[in-house]
């Protein structure tokens, strides 16, 4: 299969919202995306790294996969922080991920001289196509001190004014 990997257009995000709609609607994450909260998404990481969102595009022009990222500084220098790595079903198991990643690792160590590289990914040992297992196949380790927190905002509020 031919694709390119490029910098994203403006245009193309609302193509980008379709996949990522598509991938965490129709699988056990079952989230619940919008079009327009796919969309507002897309376009909060376009503003905040442009340079540093990746699309794959089949030879038709069709955008196939993209990834999000953005630069955090930290103690120890510049984290590029990936945000979102998808590839619509139908085009996976073709090295379309792993170029992605290639594309956006390479651009932030030459123009933000990264120190490391962060993200989170799902884990399901029952479910194949959840990223962990490829992350840790591509370099990546589960980081022993760090774990994600989330809680409900009305929840949290109420809690802190006892």
């Amino acid at each position: 299969m031919k694709y390119k990997i490029c910098l994203v257009k403006k245009a193309e995000l609302k193509d980008c919202a379709k996949i990522l709609r598509e991938i965490y609607n129709n699988n056990v994450l079952n989230e619940g995306w919008t079009e327009e909260t796919s969309l507002n998404t897309c376009q909060f990481f376009y503003k905040q790294n442009k340079d540093l969102f990746f699309v794959a595009k089949d030879e038709n022009d069709k955008v196939i996969g993209f990834t999000y990222s953005f630069i955090k500084p930290w103690s120890h220098g510049n984290l590029l922080m990936i945000e979102e790595i998808s590839v619509a079903e139908n085009y996976r198991k073709h090295g379309i991920a792993k170029a992605l990643m290639f594309a956006v690792v390479s651009k932030a160590k030459e123009k933000y001289n990264i120190s490391n590289v962060c993200g989170e990914a799902y884990y399901d040992k029952n479910v194949e196509w959840i990223p962990f297992d490829w992350y840790k196949r591509i370099g990546f380790s589960k980081n022993k001190e760090l774990f994600i927190i989330e809680g409900e905002p009305n929840k949290i509020i109420d809690s802190l004014e006892k």
